[in-house]
């Protein structure tokens, strides 16, 4: 019998081959779906996704979750006549309303630049936790370049961004009252 298991067994190898063993017997159990994601997780994340080809005309609107979840609704509102710079948020006209009650996601789509969005989405877990999502932004797509201005409190600035790398993503702010600050 050898009076050196180490030489066999180098430690390293056996760390990672039990570190691997422990994730291969977990992993399943981790990214499992059994009934709703709890309201908040990282599952139920809204997300608005911003595409536009480069010289086409027409700005794409996506509202979705980072998983798949059901949402009660997502309320899509735009401004299509929206100076620019923008104004502040209480001075925007939402008038082109998209509701979609108990969905995976909304498209809306616009010819008009500049723009405002303002996007709700409100989720409820199986627990009867709800929690909602928000995102108020003014665009602008100028010289190849998209300019957004974020129009909730709190929100944090947008670099330009070239419409040649769109899409992009734009995660909603989470709340758990129905009401923004």
């Amino acid at each position: 019998m050898p009076r050196d298991w180490g030489h066999y067994f180098p430690w390293p190898f056996v760390g990672a081959a039990v570190l691997l063993a422990v994730l291969i017997f977990l992993t399943p159990n981790l990214v499992a779906s059994v009934g709703s994601p709890a309201a908040g997780s990282l599952a139920t994340q809204a997300e608005l996704v911003i595409d536009r080809v480069v010289d086409g005309n027409t700005t794409h609107f996506y509202v979705h979750s980072l998983g798949t979840v059901r949402y009660d609704y997502i309320l899509v509102q735009l401004d299509t006549s929206v100076p620019w710079p923008p104004p502040p948020r209480s001075a925007l006209n939402f008038t082109n309303e998209s509701y979609e009650p108990s969905t995976l996601e909304s498209l809306t789509s616009t010819t008009a630049n500049p723009v405002a969005i303002n996007v709700t989405a409100k989720y409820t877990d199986a627990s009867g936790t709800q929690v909602w999502y928000f995102g108020t932004y003014a665009l602008d797509i100028a010289d190849g370049m998209l300019t957004i201005v974020p129009l909730l409190p709190g929100s944090s600035s947008i670099p330009a961004t070239p419409v040649a790398q769109l899409p992009l993503t734009l995660y909603l702010t989470a709340s758990p009252t129905s009401e923004i600050s």
